[in-house]
Formats: C-alpha cells, structure tokens, sequence
C-alpha cells in the first residue's frame, strides 16, 4: 500500500507539470508571433506612407504641362523603420510607364541609392546617386523632337537614327535620307555619319550641297543640356528597330522644382 501511494505521489506532478510547461510555451509563441505581426504591420503601413509621399514629391517636382500617370515608388529593404529613424533608405525604385507631354510620352525607370530625407517629409528626398532609362519609341520621337521640315521624319534601326526629308532642286522634287549613329558625351551627343541616300529625284544630284557638314565624316555635336535637369547627365544610347533606349544617371539629385526648373550650360565651342 505505501508503495502504490508512492507512486500515485510521484505520477501526478509528473503529468501535470509538462502540460503546464506547454501552455507556457505557447503562450510565449504566440506572443512572440503577434510582436512580429505588429512590427511588420507598422513597417508596411510607415513604408507605403512614405512611397505615396515620394510619389506626390516628384509628380509636385514636374514641369507645368507633364503628368507620370502610373508612376510607383518602391523603398527597398528591411527594417523600413530602421531605415527611417536613420534617415535615409538604402535603394528606392521608381517607375513611370508614361511621362506624357503635349507632344508625346515616353517611359522611364530609375533606381535610387543612399536616398536621404527629411523624417517629417516637410523637404524633397535628395537622392545621393541614381541611374535610370528611358525608353521611347519611334512615333513618340518624331512627336516630340522639333525637326526643321514640318514634312520630315526620322527612323529609329539598328544602333542609327535616319532622317528623312524632301527637298526641292530647280523645282524638282527630292527625297534623301542621312543616318548617323549618336553617342552621348556629357551634356553632348554626337552624331556620327553613316550613309546618305536619295530615295528618288536625280541619281546625279550632289547630296553634299544639300547636307554640308554631315558629309565631311566628322561628327556633328548637339548639346542636349537645356533638355536636362541640371546635374542629369546621359549615358549610353542604345538604339534598335522601332525604339530607343537612353541611360542617365546624377548624383546628390534634390527632387524639388528648382532641380526641375534648372539646367546646364552648353559647352563653349
């Protein structure tokens, strides 16, 4: 008898003690599984908070005359809150599917590092570098470039640009195109001849007389600075069937007006 007493005395702490321990666990766990969901819950709501107070920076930024319907900011990285009360997030992503004009759109992409704000958003994010493209196609380029013949046109093929255009000789009516393949060179691209053809008139006819400067095999320089925000410079110029492909890039880039409303200066000749 007293050893069945002994073993009723030792069985019973013994199965009620793991499922105290248990409950416990669990009660742990779930605390620890709601901390993380509220801190998450927070980071998400800070994050889209201050993608939409970009968004509006930049849309607020733009010249009079352009809007980015679908534009979308996205800060990268975890914590955004760490990220935040540094004051500063480490990547940034903005898309605009279409920056549309009164003469035609185009679509640009840029990333963003080292991008540094003012917590209370009372100030523009000064991005400490970006690069970014831009991507237009033909129809938008010959929309939105101001060429010297209303009746002209260009095409966009494989790495050239070709101008096409109709002259008039003794009252004879000429069609000509000239390619050149442009090259950025700072707030300059360059446009290196390729070829020059008449597509109908007189086979004879001197284009030389009709192009001038393209014909001597020296590049031709078109300053594109008063185009750019002051401090955007252009990269690489990509060029296929159909479309173009720009890459620019700057570095310590405010995205308030005055960086809008600025630009650089040509180079003197």
């Amino acid at each position: 008898m007293t050893s069945t007493l002994a073993q009723s005395t030792q069985t019973g702490p013994g199965v009620r003690g793991p499922r105290r321990g248990t409950r416990v666990v669990a009660w742990v766990l779930v605390g620890i599984l709601a901390f993380v969901a509220l801190v998450f819950g927070a980071d998400s709501a800070l994050r889209s908070y201050a993608e939409n107070r970009m968004k509006a920076e930049i849309e607020q930024a733009l010249p009079s005359g352009v809007s980015t319907p679908g534009l979308s900011v996205t800060v990268r990285g975890f914590s955004f809150l760490a990220q935040y009360l540094r004051g500063g997030f480490a990547q940034v992503d903005v898309d605009a599917p279409a920056i549309v004009t009164s003469r035609g759109s185009v679509a640009a992409s840029l990333e963003a590092s080292d991008v540094r704000i003012d917590r209370s958003f009372r100030t523009p994010p000064v991005l400490g570098s970006l690069a970014g493209t831009l991507r237009v196609n033909q129809s938008a380029v010959n929309s939105l470039v101001a060429l010297p013949d209303p009746t002209a046109s260009i095409r966009l093929s494989s790495s050239t640009v070709t101008y096409l255009a109709t002259t008039q000789v003794l009252g004879v009516p000429i069609d000509y195109s000239a390619a050149v393949r442009p090259v950025a060179d700072g707030p300059v691209v360059k446009l290196f001849p390729r070829t020059v053809n008449v597509e109908s008139g007189p086979v004879h006819f001197d284009v030389k007389s009709l192009l001038g400067d393209l014909m001597s095999g020296k590049p031709i320089d078109v300053c594109i600075a008063p185009y750019l925000p002051e401090g955007l410079t252009v990269g690489d110029i990509d060029i296929s069937r159909g479309k173009a492909t720009v890459d620019f890039r700057a570095a310590d880039f405010a995205l308030d007006e005055r960086t809008f409303q600025r630009h650089s200066a040509c180079p003197k000749s």
